[in-house]
């Protein structure tokens, strides 16, 4: 082999070297790895590449699976490549690099099927229990992926019981995007399918006509988390219409874009016109830079360079004159328009590619030419009538919004109101229907107000606790003397009771008798100290032929615990009072001056009332009123005594959770002692002739406010 053979195969070998060199450097870098949970415990996985998305090939492997993906002449570019979840489906992530190709290893906690497709510059996987699929799951070693770029509600990507898995092909995913928006992907059967957007002023409404989705892919995401001006996000069906709702907070605004085949929704952050006056001051510039070196160069030169640089066309003034020296180097051509206009007190007006720039005085002016003789065509322009029936709202909210006497329609000029001076304004209650009479510019902001405002009310359903429980505690203890001498005289027997000076004689009846004594006497006992409602005593009885001696130590004590719980519990709009109440009314008879009597009634109720109000970061402000009265009848006045527990506050709660608004707590205890004079002041024998009684009550009442906001598209699933 001459030296031009060698020469040449050495160049072909170091081409084709370096043709697989730069193959393998175009190859994809897998840079992201993240998990959707959907409904019925199933998970997408989604594998995103930097460029050149590479199909993968699968299997399964052992008990519990573990589905193993290999992506040829892929490299990994992760932060971490052991990702971990606490899920009852699945367990962990690993990816690996090695031999020109990277792994992914998905560990399953049980039994499960799997398919993927392509979705862009990602990778889905998609995994479902084996329990909500009668289809097993294949634990060979041969491959069991089924990939596909086409849309997902192509039916070789579906299992093949097709009727119970059928996809609708519609389904949505939310990321944080920069700037803090948020991104709403809204996944379409076909690019081309055709849906409607409706803004309010808190949620964006988009419509799929004649798109039905299953109610398993019904969900509800809620991503108030992520600090975007998206709190909610809805994807339901309304009969043969699927509607996707984004439920906003703050100043937003939007923009949609078809990317990768798929709707993508910016929610955009809009700061407040204070915020907005600060930022103009810091603008971004993102024209080429240019370089300027001038010395007392004419304006009007420098204009028609930046125009060159740029691109754009710039239009001056013919009262733009002077000269200015500039120098800057690497600068944006936008910035150094505006330091040349600033320098000069000039300013400009944009339109497409055109820019206009003339003194500022200049443009003020004619941008006030401008409004007033808008404002005169406004004035002159025709009345136009325009009707609209509202839907949700009562016509009568909107007297105050159009400042709408009673009366009627009245036009005054200091009036300060939506309408213009000329405009005029009726409400129908019975058709529920707003008449306007004005011109065309304000029907137009009139018809976006009520756009904004016509929509329905979050609903609220506030639930109160009220637990009162007592406890109670009395003990008595007491003693009883008995002792009599009999004495037989020439007038009759006689009986001498001795202790307190109590006397009895025969045939005399006491009304404390205790024992019968032996010589038919009714004996009445001398110290009377006993338990008023004893529940045990113990009697001693000493007789003879002349005389008894009795003593009988009584006791009692008592305990009681009592537990009371009422639940009232309302449903209410948002911003609207509701009162609920549960009781008696007792009548009881009045005098008036002239002496005739009526019947009076008061109320002894369990009451709620409430109005609750939805703040824009989801928790409640509820201003309360409850009362929980019952009637005292120990009370004995001329009229029915109350006994109130009543609660006003104005509190805030997350949506579902409970505070306690209130409480009160008493306690009262006593005792009372009752002894014979000097006897009961012996020591320990003194105790013979004393009553003790012990009181202890203890009495405690709690409010306890649930309020969870009702929403028609089920519970919310955390995102």
């Amino acid at each position: 082999m001459n030296m031009k053979h060698i020469q040449a195969t050495v160049k072909l070998l170091s081409g084709l070297s370096l043709g697989l060199m730069l193959q393998t450097a175009w190859a994809g870098n897998i840079t992201d790895i993240k998990v959707t949970s959907l409904t019925d415990n199933k998970k997408i996985v989604k594998i995103k590449f930097d460029s050149d998305v590479t199909e993968p090939k699968g299997f399964v492997t052992g008990t519990p699976p573990t589905i193993a993906l290999d992506f040829p002449n892929t490299s990994l570019n992760l932060s971490q490549t052991d990702f971990a979840y606490n899920d009852s489906l699945l367990g962990k992530i690993l990816a690996a690099e090695t031999s020109g190709r990277s792994r992914l290893a998905i560990d399953l906690r049980e039994g499960s099927e799997y398919y993927t497709e392509r979705k862009g510059d990602e990778i889905w996987v998609h995994i479902s229990s084996k329990s909500a699929s009668p289809k097993s799951l294949t634990t060979q070693s041969e491959p069991a992926i089924k990939t596909s770029s086409a849309p997902i509600g192509n039916a070789a990507q579906l299992p093949s019981n097709e009727n119970e898995y059928a996809h609708s092909g519609v389904s949505i995913d939310f990321k944080k995007g920069s700037a803090s928006r948020g991104e709403i992907t809204l996944n379409l059967p076909n690019p081309k399918t055709k849906f409607d957007i409706k803004r309010l002023a808190d949620r964006l409404i988009v419509t799929l006509p004649n798109t039905s989705i299953s109610t398993a892919e019904q969900k509800k995401l809620d991503v108030s988390t992520f600090g975007t001006p998206v709190r909610f996000i809805n994807l339901t069906r309304n009969n043969s219409q699927t509607q996707l709702e984004i439920i906003t907070t703050g100043g937003w605004s939007y923009q949609n874009k078809l990317e990768n085949g798929r709707q993508v929704f910016h929610i955009i952050p809009q700061s407040n016109v204070s915020q907005a006056g600060l930022s103009s001051k810091n603008q971004k510039f993102k024209g080429s830079n240019v370089t300027l070196d001038f010395q007392n160069v004419e304006v009007r030169t420098i204009l028609q360079i930046l125009a060159k640089e740029s691109g754009m066309n710039i239009v001056a003034s013919d009262s733009v004159q002077g000269s200015m020296t500039i120098s800057l180097k690497d600068v944006p051509w936008d910035q150094a328009l505006q330091l040349v206009l600033d320098a000069r007190d000039l300013d400009k007006r944009q339109n497409g590619n055109i820019i206009n720039v003339a003194p500022r005085e200049e443009l003020l002016s004619k941008d006030k030419r401008n409004l007033t003789a808008a404002k005169e065509l406004e004035e002159l322009g025709p009345l136009i009538s325009q009707s609209f029936q509202l839907k949700y709202k009562s016509v009568e909210e909107f007297r105050t919004v159009l400042n709408i006497p009673v009366s009627g329609a009245t036009s005054t000029s200091d009036r300060n109101s939506i309408l213009s001076s000329r405009g005029s304004a009726l409400i129908d209650p019975a058709t529920n229907t707003l008449i306007i009479n004005d011109v065309i510019s304000s029907l137009r902001k009139i018809q976006t107000l009520i756009e904004e405002l016509d929509v329905p009310s979050q609903q609220v359903m506030v639930e109160a606790r009220i637990v009162e429980a007592g406890t109670g505690f009395s003990r008595e203890l007491g003693t009883r003397w008995f002792g009599q001498q009999t004495h037989i005289g020439s007038s009759g027997n006689t009986a001498t009771g001795i202790g307190a000076g109590i006397v009895g004689s025969a045939g005399n009846s006491g009304s404390n008798n205790a024992w019968a004594g032996p010589m038919n006497f009714a004996n009445i006992p001398s110290v009377n100290l006993g338990a008023s409602a004893p529940t045990s005593s113990i009697a001693v009885v000493r007789q003879t032929l002349s005389g008894a001696l009795g003593l009988e130590l009584s006791a009692s004590e008592a305990t009681n615990k009592t537990k009371t719980i009422s639940s009232p519990r309302v449903l209410t709009q948002n911003g609207k009072k509701a009162e609920i109440k549960s009781g008696t009314e007792i009548p009881y008879q009045e005098a008036s001056s002239s002496g005739a009597t009526s019947t009076s009634f008061k109320e002894a109720v369990l009451g709620l009332v409430v109005t609750p109000r939805i703040t824009p970061d989801g928790n409640i402000i509820m201003d309360l009123d409850i009362t929980n009265d019952s009637v005292d009848n120990s009370c004995r006045a001329s009229e029915p005594c109350i006994s109130t527990n009543n609660l006003n506050s104005t509190v805030m709660v997350e949506n579902g959770g409970t505070i306690i608004v209130g409480g009160i707590y008493r306690r009262s205890n006593g005792g009372v002692h009752d002894k014979v004079p000097l006897l009961g002041d012996i020591p320990v024998l003194g105790n013979l002739f004393k009553r003790q009684t012990k009181n202890d009550e203890q009495r405690e009442l709690l409010i306890f406010i649930t309020p969870r906001i009702m929403s028609a598209t089920g519970t919310n699933l955390r995102y």
